[in-house]
């Protein structure tokens, strides 16, 4: 496979690509979100967990196609990658808010999880669109240490998936809520970090002269 690489030489860089919103990545997300809300609606009616577990999957399995279909062909864009971040929370909030009404008992690791995920990694996620960036997936062009925490391979399998595997194969919601608060104490960390670093006035369509170029953040005044 080659990869499409903007003309500063950096894939990820909105230069690589024209920004459109009618594409077969878009489409994938969308079906997905739709499939999810009537499922969990479904499942609602009929307080069928099957069809719970199925809207999550439905969830999952889109979510990953439509990111890995957008990379074989080429078609990532910043629209498609906003549409992805909103939809992802409409999807998992659903899907956890309706399992805790038949489950109260995890209300405790799936609050803090919603903070973590609704707020914090939202934040997080939506702002690479300060830079000259695709997506979050090359945040590594403006900060690594942001991007290994929250969109490495290991950053994304804990954002969702780490919480919700425990309480559904365990049951253990003091380890869930402990996991919970580790995932919330290191988006906490990443907004800070996040809240220090240069953001550029204009946007060159390359993340790195952006991020090289942009102007340091004010000092706070002091008291």
């Amino acid at each position: 496979m080659t990869h499409l690489v903007a003309p500063c030489g950096h894939r990820g860089c909105t230069a690589a690509v024209g920004e459109v919103w009618w594409t077969a990545p878009n489409v994938i997300t969308g079906v997905r979100t739709a499939g999810t809300v009537v499922l969990c609606g479904a499942a609602i009616v009929e307080r069928g967990e099957m069809l719970l577990l199925a809207a999550l999957l439905c969830y999952w399995i889109g979510d990953i196609a439509d990111g890995l279909l957008a990379r074989l062909i080429h078609r990532e864009t910043r629209t498609g990658a906003v549409l992805d971040v909103l939809t992802d929370r409409l999807c998992v909030c659903l899907v956890v808010v309706t399992y805790v009404t038949w489950h109260p008992a995890t209300v405790v690791p799936a609050g803090v999880f919603l903070l973590q995920f609704a707020v914090l990694d939202a934040h997080l996620t939506l702002a690479f669109r300060n830079w000259s960036l695709l997506s979050p997936n090359y945040f590594f062009l403006v900060d690594a240490t942001v991007f290994r925490l929250n969109w490495s391979p290991v950053g994304k399998a804990t954002n969702t998936g780490a919480v919700v595997l425990v309480v559904l194969l365990t049951g253990a919601m003091g380890a869930a809520t402990l996991l919970a608060l580790a995932v919330l104490a290191v988006k906490a960390y990443s907004t800070a970090r996040l809240s220090r670093l240069p953001v550029p006035r204009t946007l060159s369509g390359c993340a790195v002269l952006d991020a090289h170029s942009a102007p340091s953040p004010a000092p706070a005044p002091q008291a």
